[in-house]
């Protein structure tokens, strides 16, 4: 799962080490506020991971079938994927995303991260 929900998860993250270390404006002492990265990533993997499989969970619990890869929507009870071809009453469509990198020239010479480097980022950057 890439976007939203990982995203909100490290911002909410960054939020309370933020909010700690601007506590005593509301007179609240917090000494020696600090974070550690690796749990934060930790933390993040874990909540995705639980929501991944937590809605697996509950299409499959009600018998809905899951169709990973390139998919085609031949008409509107049947999708093509795979190579195979599947027909259903109802169909819900979930589309993924894929990174832009914009036309710039000169990019390629450049260090620069995507959403997806961004995310799966294990050791916090420089700067």
């Amino acid at each position: 799962m890439k976007g939203a929900s990982p995203q909100k998860t490290l911002l909410y993250s960054a939020k309370t080490y933020d909010s700690a270390r601007h506590a005593s404006k509301y007179g609240v002492n917090v000494s020696d506020v600090s974070f550690d990265f690796s749990k934060i990533i930790a933390r993040k993997t874990k909540i995705v991971r639980k929501l991944v499989l937590g809605v697996k969970a509950r299409l499959t619990s009600h018998q809905v079938t899951l169709i990973q890869g390139e998919a085609f929507i031949v008409d509107a009870n049947t999708i093509r994927c795979n190579e195979k071809v599947y027909e259903c009453e109802n169909m819900i469509v979930c589309t993924g995303s894929e990174t832009f990198i914009p036309p710039i020239q000169g990019i390629e010479t450049v260090p620069y991260w995507t959403h997806r480097e961004a995310l799966d980022n294990k050791e916090l950057p420089a700067s």
